[in-house]
């Protein structure tokens, strides 16, 4: 029986100690003890190896490699690890000028004594916090003062929130032993934009970039990379950003209790995009090729022009306007009075510097027909609100001074459109872009007016814990707002700088300069003059058509040869036709203009339009206040120092030689009038033995004569307190404006007159006279507020008539006042 191999699976012969095949051996067989085993199954024999061979890789198989950085990872990565050594010296130009600036306001101890509550370091940071507001920060002050009230009155004799805080009256409910508490909290906020120190912030910032940009082509950082200049632009603009947050995080001082606030976020946010546009204009015409792409298409090149023009004309007009509005200034009497500065160690002109193209832009909108608007709002918890507004115009400006003044602000508001107009039609292609750049221009100084006012914000509140009754609280504020009316100055802004940016060409025809060539001419020789004149020349003896081969050459030559700065005469050169190159195009003769003439039509017509249509909006305007018949508008309407009032049918002054700088009216230069004008409803005309007459209320009466005052004459009502005080002074020696000077100074310490306060003391113009206009108010002997108006002038005899009108404050806003003043003034006729 055969067997098989344990290895190999091979059947051999039971006797067999090797198998045949493998040549291994076999084991025994079992004996018979052994129990026999299960029949075991031959194995599978195992798969040979394969061969071995290369691997093959798949066709679709490429190496990876990593991914390539996006542009802005890259413009980034370059940006911070450039060369910031350079980008600090730049940004620290602006940032050391807000810094001595602010050193230099705080080094002043504004009337402060040895124990000053202020000290340098104070100073500084408020001044830092205002200075800041040029690139947007802000200033304003919190503080919260607790105080408890002990005794078992009203309330009374605590904080006194009734008069002396402006709150509202006595909020304390106790009326037993005990104590309250009062809390009192308030904030207050002022918003002024110091556009000197805006500019300045900007010039300094320009020059740092400027030494950056000179830098960087001199190392030539910018052969390295493409955007070398914008990369500077970041860094800068980042430097810039955190030492004007640095600098507004200082800017934040506590004092006993108040705290201010300059707002670092928005400052760091302006400062970062004042810095990016500055920067970025600067340095990225260091890199060549990314300005190349940039402005390769037209409408990039109309764009760098248009804006590169509305600059320039904005800094003209601006600079011109700051030296008028500066001039101007300086020519006030008692501007330190005015402004409230006369007892503190400032100069009303330095503060004037600090603002002046606040004032400039002012100075433009009012040349413009414009006006500055002026309101008082003011809430509370307990008697509500209101609020009062008022505007000042050329209107205005020619009652306060005279014509001339208007005339002069009409004058400069025509120069600075003009301007604007020879800038555009020198630097713009086309009427399409100077147009453009009046608008660019335009959307400047709007932005300007917007930012160019002042504001200030007041707010409180007074918490009263109560004694057992829950307690109570009360609360106001108020806010006072000067600036540019930006509506008027938008509707006056387009009749002026539209008009002006047309007529710009004319201008520069005028003065023998082209504008910007719209496109360059190409021009070719002309051919050979006929040997007979052209009325002799038959017709078949018409110049052939050039060949081919002299055609050529003169084509070729017209496309490649750029056009000469200056043509030579049409004798030489002409311009081509486009349609055919070689028959030139002969300019037909023009007529030579009259340079007089134009000049003439130039100015005219920009008046006509620009004046002409400001006049026609104010007087719409002031037809519309007389239609309302407010109590505001009345006194608007009635000023004292025009001459409309006067009698249209009187006859004219027989003195030819009286120069008054005004156009002569009837009766306008002459005291008296042969026919006085009828006086208005409800109100009668008296004459005085004193020589002259006016209207004054129905019922009024001249009152005795003080014998210590006996130039005085009182014209009053059987009740009231309101009354006419004539003063008649015989060959007075002084003007009006400087006796009123005079009296004021007695004004203030008379017991009879306490708490006096100006409203407005003004020269101006009566009847052709000089003269001068005071108004204020004072507490008389019996505790009534007495508002006060008075004209005076010196007549051509020589003698002084002051007109005062007095009139309880509380009955003054009904504008009754003014009406009853207006009328009499109106009214005013000498008799001797």
């Amino acid at each position: 029986m055969a067997s098989y191999c344990p290895h190999c699976g091979a059947p051999s012969p039971d006797e067999a100690r090797f198998c045949m095949k493998c040549g291994r051996e076999r084991l025994p067989a079992p004996t018979a003890e052994e129990s026999p085993r299960p029949e075991q199954t031959p194995p599978t024999p195992e798969a040979p190896p394969p061969p071995p061979q290369a691997p093959t890789l798949s066709p679709t198989y490429t190496p990876t490699t990593p991914a390539a950085p996006s542009p802005l990872a890259v413009f980034f990565t370059r940006t911070f690890r450039g060369d910031w050594a350079g980008s600090v010296q730049a940004a620290l130009w602006p940032v050391v000028l807000l810094l001595a600036s602010a050193a230099a306001l705080a080094t002043p101890a504004y009337g402060q004594d040895d124990d000053a509550v202020f000290g340098f370091t104070d100073r500084l940071r408020i001044a830092l916090a205002l200075l800041l507001q040029s690139v947007g920060g802000g200033f304003e002050f919190t503080g919260r003062e607790e105080r408890p009230d002990f005794g078992s009155g009203s309330g009374s004799d605590g904080l006194g929130l009734g008069t002396d805080t402006g709150l509202g009256t006595d909020t304390g409910l106790g009326s037993g032993p005990g104590s309250t508490t009062t809390a009192v909290e308030g904030t207050a906020s002022l918003h002024l934009v110091p556009l000197t120190m805006t500019a300045l912030w900007i010039v300094a910032l320009y020059i740092g970039v400027r030494v950056l940009r000179n830098r960087l082509v001199t190392r030539g950082a910018v052969q390295g990379s493409a955007t070398a200049g914008l990369e500077a632009a970041v860094r800068v603009a980042l430097l810039v950003t955190v030492g004007v947050l640095a600098l507004a995080l200082f800017a934040q001082p506590e004092i006993e209790g108040v705290e201010l606030s300059s707002s670092p976020v928005l400052a760091a946010l302006g400062a970062l995009l004042l810095g990016l546009a500055v920067s970025g204009a600067v340095l990225l015409r260091v890199d060549t090729s990314l300005w190349a792409r940039v402005t390769a298409r037209p409408g990039a090149q109309t764009l760098v022009r248009v804006t590169g023009t509305a600059l320039r004309a904005l800094v003209v007009v601006l600079v011109l306007c700051s030296v008028v509005a500066f001039i101007s200034l300086a020519q006030v009497d008692d501007l330190s009075e005015i402004t409230d500065l006369d007892d503190s160690d400032i100069s009303p002109l330095l503060v004037a510097l600090l603002i002046l193209p606040n004032l400039a832009v002012t100075a433009l909108g009012i040349g413009w027909g414009a006006g500055a608007e002026a309101s008082v709002r003011g809430s509370s918890s307990m008697y509500g609100g209101g609020r009062e507004s008022g505007s000042f115009g050329l209107s205005e400006l020619g009652d306060v001074t005279n014509d001339w003044a208007v005339v002069g602000a009409l004058a400069l508001g025509l120069v600075c459109a003009l301007t604007l107009g020879v800038l555009a039609a020198r630097r713009c292609v086309g009427r399409g872009e100077q147009l453009l750049a009046a608008g660019v221009f335009f959307g400047m100084v709007l932005l300007l007016a917007g930012f160019s006012g002042i504001g200030v914000e007041v707010s409180g509140q007074a918490f009263d814990s109560g004694s057992g009754f829950g307690g109570s609280s009360s609360g106001g504020g108020g806010s006072v707002d000067t600036g540019l009316s930006v509506p008027e100055m938008l509707l006056f802004g387009l009749l002026w700088i539209f008009p002006a940016a047309l007529l710009g060409p004319n201008l520069l025809q005028m003065t023998g300069r082209q504008t910007a060539p719209p496109t360059p001419l190409t021009y070719a020789p002309l051919p050979a003059a006929p040997q007979t004149p052209p009325s002799q020349t038959p017709p078949s003896q018409a110049p052939a058509t050039p060949t081919p081969t002299s055609a050529a050459p003169t084509q070729t030559a017209a496309a490649h040869t750029p056009p000469p700065a200056h043509p030579t005469p049409a004798a030489h050169l002409t311009p081509m036709d486009p349609a055919h190159p070689a028959h030139p195009v002969h300019p037909a003769p023009t007529k030579p203009h009259n340079r007089a003439t134009i000049w003439v039509v130039t100015i005219v017509v920009a008046l006509v339009v620009g004046g002409g249509a400001t006049a026609g909006a104010l007087l719409w305007r002031d037809m519309g206040d007389d239609k309302a018949g407010n109590g505001d508008n009345a006194g608007k309407d009635n000023r004292p120092a025009v001459s409309r009032s006067e009698d249209p049918t009187g006859a004219p002054s027989g003195d030819p030689t009286d120069d008054t700088g005004q156009t002569p009216t009837p009766a306008s230069s002459s005291d008296e009038a042969p026919e006085a004008p009828e006086a208005p409803e409800g109100t009668e005309r008296v004459t005085d033995p004193e020589g002259f007459s006016f209207a004054v209320p129905e019922g009024w009466s001249r009152q005795p004569v003080n014998p210590e005052r006996p130039g005085q004459i009182t014209y009053a009502g059987s009740t009231g307190r309101e009354e006419f005080l004539v003063g008649v002074v015989a060959d007075a020696p002084y003007t009006s404006y400087e006796n009123f000077r005079n009296i004021e100074k007695h004004t203030k310490a008379a017991p009879d007159k306490s708490d006096y306060d100006r409203i407005r003391m003004e020269e101006n113009t009566f009847q052709g006279r000089d003269g001068a206009i005071w108004e204020y108010t004072y507490t008389d002997k019996g505790g009534r507020t007495i508002h006060a108006l008075n004209q005076s002038y010196v007549a051509q005899n020589g003698t002084e008539y002051a007109i005062q009108l007095s009139w309880r404050e509380d009955f003054w806003p009904a504008g009754e006042g003014v009406k009853t003043h207006g009328a009499a003034l109106d009214t005013w006729r000498l008799t001797d």
